[in-house]
């Protein structure tokens, strides 16, 4: 299933490690979709897209 707004992931934005947030938007929902992240601990609102997102923040892969 595809993440929803306000569910919280794993995701990758470029830097080395994974990071953790929470979607605030949804866009394009579908395969190609992409999501406004605003992350858990710099509170810095990133976008990035479907391929980028790893799985929720328990491990799980969505």
């Amino acid at each position: 299933m595809a993440p929803r707004e306000k569910d919280r992931v794993t995701y990758r934005d470029g830097r080395q490690d994974l990071h953790r947030g929470r979607i605030e938007e949804v866009r394009d929902p579908g395969p190609h979709a992409v999501y406004r992240i605003r992350n858990e601990r710099t509170d810095e609102l990133q976008v990035i897209t479907q391929d980028q997102i790893e799985g929720d923040p328990d491990g799980a892969v969505s």
